[in-house]
């Protein structure tokens, strides 16, 4: 709760929405950055510590890569990156073949099938199975690309039968002070789903969830900004 403190900051006097998305993204940030560390995903198995690290220096020059000294500094970063990698991912194929050996040799034999599978399957881009109205599987590209054109002209031109009762509901009071309510932010928050990418701000569900109380405080300062003023923060 205390470590989002600089969320209580953010007050509905604000007239900037982008200073207080700023001031909230910032705050989320760097308190998850102090507590839990900066997160790294690794792409492949092989990847290490080390390489990651290279990684986050090459990016830090990479905006010098253009000027003469940093050109230098950025080629010796990339290459040593190269000789990393490939050292890490034959490390990572010894292992895996003792690992098959060491199966084997304790008659372990759906483990060590799995291991070769997994190491010598080449993973290739394929496309999704798309089916015609009869539900026949479509196998050429032309025949696929074509029925991805149908479908497409079908949705943009269905024909929607809505209510025209619901165009005459009461307009809302703008002036309303908390036209949102803190319950019905703290379930939308509650109600993100976990595992997914973090957007354009960097901050996953689940932080905002593990945010507690000051962070639903803001969140809900902020929604009733937007609500009152109709400007959405810049993307």
């Amino acid at each position: 709760g205390g470590r989002f403190a600089p969320l209580t900051i953010i007050s509905n006097k604000d007239t900037d929405i982008d200073s207080m998305i700023t001031t909230f993204n910032t705050a989320v940030t760097e308190t998850a950055s102090e507590i839990l560390g900066k997160h790294r995903q690794k792409k492949k198995t092989w990847i290490t510590a080390e390489i990651l690290d290279l990684c986050d220096k090459r990016r830090e020059l990479r905006k010098k890569r253009f000027e003469p000294e940093g050109s230098e500094k950025y080629k010796e970063v990339n290459n040593n990156i190269k000789r990393c990698m490939k050292k890490a991912k034959e490390n990572w194929i010894g292992e895996q073949c003792s690992e098959i050996e060491e199966n084997l040799r304790k008659n372990n034999s759906k483990r060590a099938y799995q291991l070769v599978k997994d190491l010598t399957t080449v993973k290739q881009g394929k496309a999704t199975t798309v089916q015609d109205r009869s539900g026949k599987c479509l196998t050429e590209e032309r025949q696929i690309l074509n029925r991805w054109t149908e479908y497409c002209s079908e949705l943009y031109n269905h024909k929607a039968n809505g209510d025209p009762s619901v165009l005459n509901c009461t307009q809302t009071d703008t002036e309303d002070d908390h036209p949102i309510l803190r319950r019905e932010v703290e379930a939308a928050v509650q109600s993100l789903k976990k595992g997914k990418s973090a957007g354009v701000d960097n901050i996953p569900a689940e932080l905002v969830q593990a945010g507690g109380e000051d962070v639903i405080t803001a969140l809900t300062t902020i929604c009733n900004k937007i609500w009152q003023t109709g400007e959405w923060p810049t993307p």
